[in-house]
């Protein structure tokens, strides 16, 4: 996955998703029943599932190392397992550190989602 400017392509639902490589690069008006077609496309196993996934791990753990360092600015010494427990600190009631979070627990969101779709698939339902 890349983080890409405009695309040109304002579908009327779903998103314009950019591939390569691939012999259509640029495909419009994407929603979720179309995932997992184009994630098989051209792979002939669960290859393409593994990469994406990777990739959300690598974005997890980075935003994850964010939110501890950013919760050690406002208390010094805090753990993983205590900025799972922000209600425990006051010092965490803090709106920069709450949008952090919030942006780790939507990929975390994602990623579950995405683990999801492909057993449901995998199951035939």
């Amino acid at each position: 996955m890349t983080k890409t400017h405009c695309l040109g392509i304002c579908p009327e639902e779903g998103a314009t998703v950019a591939r390569y490589p691939s012999a259509e690069p640029i495909v419009s008006d994407v929603g979720l029943d179309d995932v997992a077609a184009l994630l098989e496309q051209g792979q002939g196993d669960d290859g393409a599932w593994e990469a994406v996934e990777r990739e959300l791990m690598n974005i997890e753990e980075l935003q994850t190392s964010k939110v501890i360092d950013l919760a050690r600015r406002l208390k010094p010494g805090l753990t993983l397992e205590d900025v799972q427990n922000p209600h425990d600190f006051p010092e965490l009631d803090d709106a920069d550190w709450h949008y952090a979070d919030g942006i780790l627990t939507g990929m975390k969101s994602v990623t579950m989602a995405l683990r999801a779709l492909r057993q449901r698939l995998r199951d035939g339902s």
